[in-house]
């Protein structure tokens, strides 16, 4: 008979070979495509809850594209505003319109608009899209700081649908006619919803000819599944020819600067610049609030020539880093130009948060690259700044709540199609429904 002492081991000899073995099913787990989309997608709903919880139309959803949809009908879609066509708030006005009661168009907006930014998420975690550290750009989409005007609403929509044009930048070649038509009808949508397109266009005739010089055959001698140069090739003339329509739109209607008749106020922007891009994104808005325009301007800009500077050095990412600081910088410019931020106050960071929220996330991803550079120095200080971004902004996450104007029980009017003023967000803004036109009969 065996003693207590003289019984078997039963304890596992290798507890930590178990751990270990933990840790390795969780982290693929984490690092499956889905499993990122689906974070990313409640990371945004957690971020703006009230916007699918009690919906509500916001700024031009109702007094631009409820009101030129009741007052145009299809016309709508090849009318522009602010010297621009706007394709997917256009259909998705036209599409509640035509499928659901005026009761439930506000829910019908915003779930558009955010099923828009989660394909977004799911197009950088497609295979297709060659791109380093996926997880952590994922999470750059939704983690980066912003006052949120940009989020769950067709009105801002083209802000987060734009990175569909700087992601087929980085998409390998499709394999099957289907990936192919279904890449061609992204870009034409997403160029026909703004004016990306035209910022953008260089960048896929650039691909385009690069492909071309890779390899010996014309571009559209190979079969429609063999040829890997043709993608590019149809991508670039599909950007062009949206680019084409929307310039010709600006060409019309020159789009109205904001202040443009104030003189170029220098120090002010590049405060303007140091508190948008770096203290609040790294420090959070009390940082903002208690520096001084000269130290955000002295601490942020200099931190942006380095990011960007960096992404000239040789390295096997370098084209990627260059693709990116280049966007960056059209981007920004561009929008300095549009907004004339160098009329701002430095210290208001929700007004034209919008025109900084691309640029953001893309000093952000340069950020993230470097996570893996030759210097240990410089992975772990751009941990580091990313973890304090992350934390600084963390009591912000969650947007406060709006006043909630009871959506359903205001809009009758329009139901009936006559005249009536609406109160709708952002606070203060309401719609000036026009009433629905008299059809006349011949």
């Amino acid at each position: 008979m065996k003693t207590r002492d003289q019984r078997p081991e039963t304890r596992d000899p290798n507890p930590a070979g178990l751990r270990s073995q933990t840790f390795i099913r969780c982290r693929s787990l984490v690092s499956r495509p889905w499993f990122l989309v689906v974070a990313a997608a409640v990371l945004l709903a957690l971020r703006k809850p009230w916007a699918l919880h009690t919906p509500q139309l916001w700024a031009e959803d109702g007094e631009i594209f409820l009101n030129q949809d009741d007052q145009f009908g299809l016309r709508a879609f090849v009318t522009p505003y602010n010297g621009y066509l706007h394709f997917l708030p256009r259909l998705i006005a036209w599409l509640a319109s035509h499928t659901v009661d005026v009761t439930w168009w506000p829910a019908l907006y915003n779930s558009f608009a955010f099923a828009a930014t989660v394909a977004v998420f799911a197009r950088l975690g497609s295979p297709r899209v060659e791109l380093p550290a996926k997880p952590w750009l994922m999470l750059a989409l939704v983690l980066v700081a912003g006052s949120g005007e940009v989020l769950i609403n067709v009105t801002n929509l083209q802000w987060h649908v734009a990175f569909f044009l700087l992601l087929q930048l980085f998409t390998t070649r499709a394999t099957s006619i289907a990936q192919r038509l279904g890449d061609l009808a992204i870009l034409a949508a997403v160029s026909l919803n703004g004016p990306f397109a035209l910022l953008f266009l260089p960048f896929f005739a650039w691909r385009a000819w690069r492909d071309r010089r890779s390899t010996g055959v014309p571009p559209l001698s190979s079969d429609l599944n063999g040829n890997p140069k043709l993608d590019s090739t149809l991508a670039a003339a599909t950007v062009a020819a949206c680019a084409a329509v929307q310039a010709f739109f600006v060409a019309q209607a020159p789009l109205p600067l904001t202040d443009a008749g104030r003189p170029f106020d220098l120090p002010t922007l590049l405060a303007v610049l140091g508190n948008r891009l770096v203290v609040w994104p790294l420090l959070g808005p009390d940082a903002v609030a208690a520096s001084p325009a000269w130290l955000s301007a002295a601490l942020g800009v200099p931190l942006v020539l380095l990011l960007l500077a960096r992404a000239l050095r040789p390295n096997p990412q370098r084209e990627l880093r260059l693709t990116l600081a280049a966007v960056f910088l059209l981007i920004t410019c561009a929008s300095i130009y549009r907004a004339r931020a160098d009329t701002w106050n430095p210290a208001d960071m929700s007004s034209g948060d919008r025109y900084f929220h691309i640029p953001r996330i893309l000093l952000a991803w340069l950020l993230i690259l470097e996570w893996h550079a030759a210097s240990r120095a410089v992975r772990w200080i751009t941990r580091g700044a990313c973890a304090l971004g992350v934390l600084a902004n963390l009591p912000h996450f969650m947007l406060p709540a709006p006043p909630d104007y009871r959506w359903a029980d205001h809009c009758d009017p329009i139901r009936r199609g006559v005249p009536a003023n609406i109160n709708t967000l952002p606070e203060g803004y309401w719609i000036e429904y026009r009433g629905r036109p008299t059809k006349t009969h011949p």
